[in-house]
């Protein structure tokens, strides 16, 4: 009886909320009876509710002892062992329970899913929070229950939905409140996800998650220094709080204090060496500082028992270190392993594109990216690489585009993508916008280097060009390499570490994107911008400076040939006084050998139309009197083309991890006799390797339809078309002249037959179609008028083009438009593997060549196909090549004069289609009957004219021009 009263007192001061006395009053009832059971249960509840959390645990192991059925200590002991951290035995006592025949089913279920929840099984704790919403669809914390489980399954919008609905029954509920910042951030919905995060922190502002939540989510929108302040609050209270620690690591990386970010990283390791997210940050930031060696030994370490699977976070921190030593050929097998899983980890993406744009695949890299891009479409990271990318192909408009959608997604405070978008304005001509963003920026944005390479692109575009020099001075002081890779070797390709670079000037900014513009038919003002572009060459070589226009883009402008020769001199001059000191050791004596060794140099043994023209070479060479050594200066792409030429040359060499001394040593000691040059100054060319002088004799072929200017090129195979008998004086090498044709040919190129219809490219079917599926820069104003004449009197003729830039395609209907002629009548050609581009050659009637730089590979193609070709002779290489061509296969009469002549011959046979179909008949017959593409007759004459430059040199004599005598007949 005393026992009930004292019971009864008690619940009355729990009521009243004097839990403290009532707790002190159920202990003197527990004393007096402690056989009750009732009286621990209540005693354990008065405990839980002062948070008395193991004196809770204490009574409720009296009262289970005295009745080990009893549902409601079994509920509140599951309860109070969740807040103990006894997760596993709080999921058995909610289990007891439950197996009980009665009582409530409710708080049970909800302490079993939170339990479990604890233990990471979101799968069981997601069926319990749901077994719970069944008894009582309103129960906040079950529904919150749920939504969390479902936020670690990944079904965020679930999640995201489930949250929103706790907040409606209960709106300062603190999980609900809490978790709608990570899940907005995981949905990459980064502005709502700062408001949620904002809200959190508004009713709970001592709340450490949601100040970490807060500064995740403005670490995701490239507001580092903001996130750094969070932080900072969040360890000025808890100094060893490990995520706030990791997290600060990755801001400071961010505002590039990158030993301050190694510091804070090493200090998270100290708690807890075992910590992957700690070592990772650790690596990150070494890398940031340079220091790619200790990285790599770390990751081998890591990595030394995996041998199946690649693991993504360690893969792509090892790529990275790969390009930073300048190592892009194992960077790109490592991202192609990688790419053999499925890639959905934002930062192994980002480093597999880079890996790929290093090793100029950036036609890989896109598809790549854009993938990534429909799984985060609001990743900063994803969108700025992805500009960049459009940008290195060429695609201003669209990188432009993503640029901004980039600028609407992140702050201010965001550099990167503010560099982003001003690289985007310049490339498209937009200067006094690029500069005026730039000068909006804070002025902490000044100790970013492309802060002052964009200020100077922007400035030199506006022609302020001693601005300009003092804005990329200052970029090239801070990052000399970088700066020189990323506006001369194109986006993240960088040359060998001893490769030689000048430092940058605003002429040639400026010129380079006046050639740029060429690549969308952009030929505003183009005689006045030609005229300016030979000025600003004659001044920097009278002040005996770089040219500011490439010696490769000098042949596609309508310049005098000797200025193009002056611009390859000054270029050859440059290599040869930087190599002169460490020009390898005498060479070895010149004797009599069989068989010689000839290596052949390129970036282009891949899918690219000198590996096209040159394919069926490398096993047709007679090995009794050559031994073909191959030498890459690009990667492996995956292509046929690769395999089949390393696969045919009786030594292939990889030369992309060796800088160029090394590879000269290489080349050396190889014993190379004869060295081949199959680029000189094109794209991705190493010309400091001939400089260093490897091999006894150095040849200028196929490549670079011109002359190299430089004295470490001993010949030049041409052919009495492109370099006849008295011209050539603007050369230095010495003329190897070929009988027939200068130009290799495979002969066993294959054609698909699909059957093609001209529907199917968008042809109409009736009418004639006029082809030129030449690169859009080798089109001029001249030319295309032309071009629009014949149009408008071939009545429902169309012209076939090949144009990939939707800007291209705009521009040149408007100039179609402006001469008189439907844009409409301009189709164009999409890319196409070259079988198929080679069969659908077959649906045009007639190819126009270009006037200033022929169709070389793209003339072949279209004989090859059938296809003839009309050009006009030109004056230089460039010019001639088509012309080569057409005598060599025996169509000597589609060559023309003048380009008056080149008109009316193209107006003829438009509208006389019996002596267009005896073209194509004869063109048909001779095809393999002529010697272009005879390729075995081809290897002859080129192993003769080996020899003969060979001769002279075991006789000690110097070089001089060759001529190659043609074989007295046709090879079988």
């Amino acid at each position: 009886m005393v026992l009930d009263t004292w019971l009864a007192q008690a619940d009355r001061l729990k009521t009243d909320g004097r839990l403290q006395e009532a707790c002190d009053l159920y202990e003197q009832a527990c004393r007096l009876a402690p056989y009750r059971a009732v009286g621990w249960l209540k005693l354990a509840e008065a405990r839980y509710d002062l948070d008395q959390i193991p004196q809770c645990l204490q009574a409720l192991e009296y009262a289970l002892r005295l009745n080990a059925r009893e549902p409601c200590a079994l509920s509140l002991a599951a309860a109070a062992l969740i807040e103990a951290g006894g997760y596993e035995k709080a999921v058995q006592m909610a289990d007891a329970a439950l197996s009980l025949p009665s009582g409530d089913r409710l708080a049970p279920l909800v302490n079993k899913s939170t339990a479990l929840l604890r233990l990471v099984r979101h799968a069981e704790a997601l069926a319990a929070a749901e077994a719970a919403l069944v008894l009582n669809p309103e129960q906040v914390t079950a529904r919150s229950n749920r939504a969390a489980a479902l936020f670690g399954l990944g079904r965020h919008q679930e999640a995201l939905a489930e949250f929103d609905r706790v907040l409606v029954l209960q709106p300062n509920h603190a999980v609900a409140l809490t978790n709608r910042a990570p899940i907005l951030r995981a949905l990459h919905r980064s502005g709502e996800a700062l408001v949620a995060a904002d809200a959190a922190l508004a009713a709970w502002p001592e709340s450490a998650v949601a100040l970490l939540n807060r500064a995740a989510v403005l670490l995701s929108l490239g507001r580092p220094a903001k996130a750094l302040a969070d932080l900072d609050r969040l360890l000025l209270r808890q100094p060893d709080h490990h995520k706030a620690l990791l997290n600060r690591s990755v801001a400071l990386l961010l505002l590039g204090r990158n030993e301050a970010a190694l510091a804070v990283a090493d200090r998270a390791l100290t708690l807890d060496s075992a910590s992957r997210p700690a070592l990772m940050a650790r690596l990150r930031a070494l890398l940031a500082l340079g220091r790619c060696s200790e990285v790599l030994d770390v990751l081998a370490t890591l990595s030394a028992a995996d041998h199946a699977r690649p693991d993504p976070e360690l893969a792509a921190m090892r790529i990275r270190a790969l390009l930073k030593l300048q190592r892009p050929a194992e960077a790109l097998v490592a991202a192609n392993r990688l790419l053999e899983t499925e890639v959905v980890d934002i930062d192994a993406i980002l480093a597999c594109g880079e890996a790929l744009l290093w090793n100029g695949m950036a036609s890989k890299a896109l598809p790549l990216v854009e993938q990534g891009l429909t799984r985060y479409p609001d990743s900063l990271e994803l969108l700025r690489d992805h500009s960049v990318i459009l940008l290195a192909m060429g695609q201003r408009r669209k990188a432009l585009q993503t640029a901004y959608r980039l600028r609407e997604l992140a702050s201010a405070e965001y550099l990167e993508g503010q560099l982003v978008l001003a690289g985007a304005l310049n490339a498209n001509g937009s200067f006094q916008e690029a500069l005026a963003l730039l000068e909006r920026l804070p002025p902490s944005a000044q100790d970013n280097w492309q802060f002052h390479a964009k200020r100077g692109e922007a400035l030199a575009g506006l022609q302020r060009f001693s601005e300009a020099k003092t804005a990329l001075a200052q970029a090239e002081r801070w990052a000399p390499q970088a700066l020189w890779a990323s506006y001369c070797n194109g986006l993240f390709h960088s040359g060998p570490s001893d490769s030689l670079a000048v430092s940058l000037t605003p002429e040639q900014v400026w010129t380079s994107f006046q050639f740029r513009r060429l690549s969308y038919g952009d030929w505003d003002d183009y005689g006045a911008r030609i005229t300016r572009i030979q000025e600003l060459v004659e001044q920097s070589l009278a002040r005996h400076e770089p040219s500011p226009l490439a010696p490769f883009h000098a042949l596609f402008l309508p310049i005098r040939s000797e200025l193009r020769f002056r611009i390859a001199q000054s270029e050859a001059g440059r290599l040869a006084a930087a190599a002169g000191p460490i020009v390898a050791a005498t060479p070895e004596p010149a004797n009599a050998v069989t068989p010689l060794r000839i290596g052949y140099v390129s970036a282009d043994f891949r899918e690219h139309p000198t590996a096209h023209l040159m394919r069926g070479l490398f096993r047709t060479h007679d090995r009794r009197r050559i031994e073909v050594y191959g030498y890459a200066l690009q990667g492996d792409d995956g292509s046929a083309y690769y395999q089949r030429i390393k696969d045919d040359c009786d030594v292939f060499v990889d030369l992309t991890g060796l800088d160029n001394a090394a590879a000269a040593r290489r080349i050396r000691s190889d014993g190379i006799h004869i060295l081949v040059d199959l680029m000189v100054y094109t794209d991705y060319a190493r010309p400091e390797i001939f400089a260093l002088r490897p091999a006894p004799i150095q040849v200028n072929w196929l490549g670079y339809p011109g002359s190299g200017g430089a004295a470490f090129l001993d010949y030049w195979l041409v052919d009495p078309v492109v370099l006849p008998a008295g011209q050539g004086q603007d050369r230095q090498e010495q003329p190897v002249v070929l009988p027939e044709c200068y130009q290799i040919n495979d002969r066993w190129q294959e054609i698909a037959d699909t059957g093609i219809r001209r529907a199917d490219q968008g042809l109409p079917e009736p009418g004639l179609v006029f082809c030129c599926f030449n690169q859009i820069q080798k089109l001029e104003p001249v030319m295309f008028a032309i071009w629009m004449r014949i149009l408008g009197r071939v009545p429902d003729s169309v012209l076939w083009l090949y144009a990939k830039e939707d800007e291209a395609q705009d521009r040149l209907r408007a100039t179609a438009a402006a001469h008189g002629i439907d844009g409409e009548r301009l189709i164009f050609a999409k890319y196409l593997p070259k079988d198929r581009h080679l069969e659908r050659h077959r649906l045009a009637d007639l190819f126009l060549d270009t006037r200033i730089y022929n169709a070389h590979t793209t003339a072949s193609d279209a004989l090859w196909a059938g296809l003839p070709v009309v050009t006009c002779l030109g004056d230089a290489f460039p010019a001639r090549v088509a012309a080569s061509l057409l005598h060599a296969i025996g169509l000597p009469e589609l060559v023309t004069q003048s380009l008056e002549e080149y008109e009316e011959l193209a107006v003829r046979l438009a509208t006389h289609p019996t002596e267009l179909a005896a073209l194509r008949d004869k063109l048909a017959a001779s095809r393999l009957q002529t010697p272009l593409f005879d390729t075995e007759r081809f290897a002859r004459h080129l192993e003769q004219a080996y020899e003969a430059m060979w001769q002279r040199h075991i006789r000690g004599l110097p070089p001089t021009a060759l001529s190659v005598p043609p074989l007295p007949q046709m090879v079988d």
